[in-house]
């Protein structure tokens, strides 16, 4: 058995969202309502699960040493 009836704590919906709007605008409440759909709908990021070995890491294991990073390529000349 499934429940098909959506109970809501407001009874008004219109004048929640007349309230809304003249609250924060109708542009403002536009965006708010995009962002969450693409949010929505957009795969969660997953994060970096292994952070990057250090060169001594590297070497333990047979993997060649990350090149230096040399202060021409941070933009100090």
């Amino acid at each position: 058995m499934t429940r098909t009836d959506f109970r809501s704590p407001v009874h008004d919906h219109q004048a929640v969202l007349a309230q809304i709007l003249a609250d924060l605008g109708l542009r403002r409440t536009l965006i708010a309502l995009l962002r969450q759909m693409f949010a929505a709908q957009s795969p969660p990021r997953r994060p970096d699960r292994t952070p990057p070995l250090s060169n001594h890491m590297r070497r333990d294991i047979g993997l060649p040493p990350l090149p230096e990073e040399l202060p021409s390529s941070r933009g100090y000349l």
